[in-house]
């Protein structure tokens, strides 16, 4: 483009039509086999003991401390509201936070939110005077796009949850 002085012609078209391309493939192809996984999840998991009685979400979870260019999640499973704690029963990782830990629930960045496809659900927490946070994002629906714009609900489940006295 640059050595044929041509900027503004097919070169450009070309490029802009890749990200476009690029963009629509990472959001329809972005969770292959989503539904397949929560599925067979959920069947291990039951068979495993857990129970599914009280509202639960499909998610991808991350410590803060982890990260990977390709992948946003560490592990995938659900995310519990019990009536006295939030739970994150994965594959590999089960997390159980009191819901008095709980102090706020909002967005941040993860690397599906460089191409706008998505977001953290992070759960801060305070324990002992010690501060951490539990990541999720959502993976109910089978394209990134339908997740990003129904995390707005995940986060107002868990903050009606939150608001909700325990018995």
């Amino acid at each position: 483009m640059f050595d044929n002085d041509a900027i503004l012609g097919k070169g450009l078209w070309l490029v802009a039509a890749g990200v476009v391309l690029g963009w629509v493939a990472l959001n329809l192809f972005g969770l292959p086999g989503n539904a397949f996984m929560r599925r067979e999840l959920k069947r291990e998991l039951t068979a495993r003991g857990v129970d599914f009685s009280d509202p639960h979400y499909f998610v991808g979870f991350a410590s803060p401390r982890f990260f990977n260019m390709l992948d946003a999640h560490e592990d995938i499973g659900f995310l519990f509201l019990h009536p006295e704690s939030l739970e994150f029963v994965g594959e590999e990782n089960r997390i159980k936070v009191p819901k008095f830990e709980v102090k706020q629930v909002r967005f941040r960045p993860n690397v599906h939110t460089w191409v706008g496809l998505g977001r953290w659900l992070s759960i801060d927490c305070l324990r002992d005077a010690k501060r951490y946070r539990v990541n999720v994002e959502s993976r109910e629906r089978n394209f990134l796009l339908l997740n990003l714009t129904g995390s707005k609900a995940v986060k107002r489940e868990i903050q009606a949850w939150l608001r909700k006295a325990v018995a």
